[in-house]
């Protein structure tokens, strides 16, 4: 990695990942945004052989979404390796990132030592996945249990939710209060064993309830 560019707002952080760069590519160029404007202006105004090889990218920019940037960079320089590095562990965060184009995933409150093991495992080709981003990972792709015994009721709702119904829209659908929803709603959670929307819709497609969709 010859050129690497830091995207993160925080300069306490910014510094940190600075520093953790340059013990794992001492030799590398690094640039620093501290904000979306500064970091789109530089993926979109350079000739492709200009961009940098390597961007770790925070996702939750005060005048932007990161997610963007890695559409950008990656329409630009295909082969530039991207890496979100953020506070956010689930899903609604996750999945965007990768079908923007992310190669890795490392969460900023990960061990010091485990997040240079992750970027060093860059020189080596193993994708940087902080631990728990790989095990959710795998934990969505493994086979649903199909035989969930749903309510009808239950099952109302959960096709609602996977549509992008909030409590109160499904609730009001179903001719209930919402009250009633939430109570649907939590008890749908235990049974599927899912902690989120996300998580939930991901289950009512493997159920076949509702079609695949990009809502996740």
């Amino acid at each position: 990695m010859k050129t690497i560019l830091i995207v993160e707002d925080l300069p306490e952080v910014s510094a940190w990942l600075m520093s953790l760069v340059c013990r794992v590519f001492p030799d590398a160029d690094i640039e620093q945004a501290h904000d979306y404007a500064t970091a789109c202006h530089r993926l979109t105004s350079t000739a492709p052989d200009t961009l940098p090889d390597l961007a770790l990218i925070d996702l939750g920019l005060p005048d932007g979404d990161g997610t963007e940037l890695i559409q950008h960079l990656k329409a630009a320089r295909p082969d530039a390796y991207c890496v979100v590095t953020t506070i956010f562990d689930d899903a609604q965060h996750l999945f965007p990132a990768l079908r923007a184009g992310a190669d890795g995933y490392l969460l900023k409150d990960e061990d010091e030592q485990e997040f240079l093991r992750a970027l060093d495992g860059i020189i080596h080709g193993r994708p940087p996945l902080s631990p728990s981003v790989a095990q959710m990972m795998l934990q969505q792709f493994r086979p649903a249990q199909l035989d969930v015994p749903l309510t009808g009721r239950e099952e109302d709702v959960l096709v609602l939710i996977a549509n992008g119904y909030s409590v109160r829209m499904a609730a009001e659908s179903l001719g209930i209060s919402t009250n009633t929803a939430s109570g649907y709603l939590k008890a749908l959670y235990q049974k599927l064993h899912v902690n989120n929307r996300a998580e939930a819709t991901i289950k009512a497609v493997k159920m076949g309830l509702v079609l695949p969709s990009d809502k996740v």
